[in-house]
């Protein structure tokens, strides 16, 4: 398996109720990728949500999942006027 059909196949088979955050084209076949992210959330602009680093591993991958999720009395620093936080997988 290559780091690019692991990060497709999310993609062509995505889980229910999660969204792609990185958006874009399928990412093309080539075996010189050795690592890639990818980034789920439940909706447009949570900072909640998976994120899967595939990584290549020999002739296979390995893939690391990040789980982050936020309690009911979370609160957030706020950020300066005209900034944005990346969404999950965005670094």
């Amino acid at each position: 398996m290559t780091v690019a059909s692991a990060v497709n196949w999310p993609n062509e088979n995505p889980t229910a109720d999660l969204v792609g955050t990185t958006g874009g084209p399928q990412m093309p076949e080539n075996p010189d990728i050795d690592e890639a992210s990818v980034g789920y959330s439940p909706a447009d602009g949570t900072q909640q949500g998976v994120v899967y680093t595939v990584s290549k591993a020999g002739d296979d991958v390995v893939i690391r999942a990040e789980v982050a999720a936020l309690a009911a009395d979370a609160t957030c620093p706020s950020l300066p006027p005209g900034t944005t936080l990346g969404k999950p997988g965005q670094g």
